[in-house]
């Protein structure tokens, strides 16, 4: 029986299948990439653009606050009225409105302070009231950390919390907020005395404002840090001033600020913790800030991922389909093949007789046709030929066993009449007895018998010899049991027998010999040997008959007969197992001479599994 995975249906949905699957998980993969890659390249074009516009924006946000803290040298009395506070009210009150300027011109400004070395005064502009105090130091250097003569003119300080500057709040309701602070030493210009110290501190809303447009809340992420990677400003969330950029994504910028050097602003993009980040430095010589946006891949390739999937979808569709025509193609092929797969498994079973009823147009139906006429073609000449040859063979059944009785009643009755002359009637009775048994057995219809019972036959035969050849003949006869049932054709041990005792027993001196045994193989063969002390063939002679039985054993059987008057009991027991063999297990008959003198017969035949 065929294996279902050799079938042409098994094979035909294996080669749709993969004919299919293939090049569209090829087209899906390929279209996924190539669309990461599209969409990647737009994002950092986009993002770049963006951010760029940001910097920019915000770069002037900065240099805003520092041009209005200029204001202070704008006013000559400025400077001159910094010497002169606290003991002078009317140049604290043109300092108080000089800050106030400042205040106006910054929308965001939260607080502004302000510290004179020259009178050791400080003064804090915040809602509700402006504050004054006396003070030799600006403020603590653990709130700044630049108050020295090595401090720059101008620089920003990065978010932190809000704080009083040292003077006592003005309401303990009042939490403190995000903000940055711009420093300015207010100097003796042209001179480099320092007079003061002005710091402003900015709310984070135009930093927000102008960061909201960069990015979507929900799904992206935006940064504005520091040369330090301190976040000065991050997404809606609130900063405390400790918070800082992801080391990895920080190392990133470190190395790209570095090949950048301090003339050029550091731009670009790179890739960490399955995200895209999109960078771009401001470039302001006193705010070193970097805008850095964060847009996961999840995010970034949703576009990708939604066409893949839709692509997908498509692709499952297109193999269910796939399959659906695969199977309903395979059935209308293989249903009318197995159909005629079992038709001939039917004439192989014997039925040849078949009615194979296949109505298709196709190519199968076709072939059915011509199988069926085929069929009765063969059955025709099956049938001629199988009645010939029965016909053939029973007729060369019934002229080998008419040659084989005369010449074995001529010996018999010689040996009875024998007796006959010595007048031993009872004896003779016996005799006769034994031969009718012998007579009635050979006559039967049957052409197949078993070894028991050839065995039995073969030895009524050598007690009527016996009775010839009185004490001058030894018989020996040992059939193993296992070998008994063994099927051969009838008359085929005794021919054997009698060519002892007509070629051999009358001139042999001494008294003769006949031993006779079987025996199985382990092979399932039947090994019948008959054994004598008579005379030597001669070696021409054995020859002769060696090579006919060599060609008997052949399909296409000897090319001439021996001499029809010598070897006529050999010849008739090798045509009758011939006739009688099983197809494939040709019975075989073989002769020899035995040392110093005796001849060997060795008998074949398939017993079965």
């Amino acid at each position: 029986m065929m294996s279902k995975y050799y079938s042409i249906r098994t094979k035909l949905i294996a080669f749709m299948l993969i004919a299919t699957t293939i090049p569209l998980l090829a087209s899906i993969s390929m279209t996924f990439i190539q669309t990461k890659t599209a969409l990647r390249e737009q994002a950092v074009a986009e993002n770049k653009r963006l951010i760029f516009q940001a910097s920019t924006n915000l770069n002037n946000y900065v240099d805003n606050v520092a041009r209005a803290s200029l204001a202070v040298y704008n006013d000559p009395n400025f400077l001159r009225n910094l010497a002169k506070i606290p003991g002078d009210y009317r140049a604290v009150a043109e300092v108080y409105t000089t800050l106030q300027t400042i205040r106006s011109a910054v929308p965001d400004v939260f607080q502004l302070y302000l510290h004179s070395f020259a009178a050791n005064q400080s003064t804090l502009i915040a809602n509700p009231f402006p504050k004054r105090e006396e003070r030799k130091q600006a403020y603590s250097d653990s709130l700044h950390g630049k108050s020295d003569d090595t401090s720059p003119d101008i620089w920003v300080e990065s978010a932190h919390l809000s704080h009083s500057y040292g003077f006592k709040a003005a309401s303990a309701d009042d939490p403190p907020r995000t903000v940055i602070t711009l420093h300015r030493v207010i100097k003796d210009v042209p001179s480099t005395e320092r007079l003061g110290m002005l710091a402003i501190d900015l709310n984070m809303d135009t930093i927000a404002e102008i960061c909201s447009r960069l990015y979507d809340p929900a799904k992206e992420q935006i940064y504005v840090i520091d040369n330090q990677n301190q976040v000065i400003y991050e997404g809606n969330s609130e900063v405390s001033g400790t918070d800082e950029l992801r080391q990895e994504a920080a190392s990133e910028l470190n190395s790209a600020r570095s090949v950048a050097g301090p003339a050029q602003t550091a731009s670009g993009h790179f890739e960490q913790d399955h995200s895209m980040y999109v960078y771009q430095q401001l470039g302001s010589s006193f705010a070193n800030w970097t805008i850095v946006k964060q847009i996961p891949n999840e995010t970034l390739y949703a576009s990708a991922t939604t066409l893949t999937w839709n692509n997908a979808m498509i692709a499952i569709a297109a193999l269910l389909l796939v399959i659906v025509a695969t199977l309903f193609i395979s059935i209308r092929i293989t249903g009318p093949l197995k159909q005629l797969m079992r038709y001939m498994n039917q004439i192989q079973a014997g039925r040849l007789h078949v009615d194979i009823r296949l109505t298709s147009r196709d190519e199968i139906g076709v072939l059915a046709r011509h199988f069926r006429d085929m069929m009765d073609t063969v059955n025709n000449l099956i049938l001629r030929e199988y009645r010939l040859e029965i016909a053939n063979k029973t007729n060369q059944l019934k002229a080998l066993q008419a040659q084989i009785h005369p010449h074995f009643l001529y010996n018999t009755l010689q040996s009875i009449g024998t007796l006959a002359l010595q007048q031993q009637g009872q004896r003779v009775y016996v005799l006769l007895s034994s031969l009718s048994k012998m007579l009635r057995y050979s006559m039967r219809d049957q052409t197949r018998v078993t070894l028991q019972e050839e065995a039995e036959h073969a030895r009524l035969y050598l007690e009527l010899q016996k009775e010839r050849f009185g004490d001058r003949l030894e018989v020996e006869l040992d059939f193993a049991e296992d070998t008994l049932r063994a099927e051969m054709p009838r008359m085929t041990l005794q021919p054997l027998i009698e060519n002892y005792f007509k070629h051999g027993a009358d001139v042999q001196p001494g008294k003769g010999r006949i031993r006779i045994f079987s025996q199985r193989t382990p092979d399932n063969w039947i090994q019948i040997r008959l054994e004598n002390n008579g005379p030597c063939i001669p070696e021409d002679k054995l020859s002769e008959i060696q090579r006919w039985l060599r060609l008997a054993s052949t399909p296409s059987g000897p090319s001439q007969e021996p001499d029809e008057t010598e070897s006529i009991g050999l010849r008739n027991v090798m045509r009758r197992l011939q006739l009688n063999s099983p197809p494939g297990y040709n019975a075989t008959l073989t002769i020899g001479n035995l040392e110093p003198n005796g001849v060997q017969i060795i008998v074949k035949i398939y017993a079965g599994e």
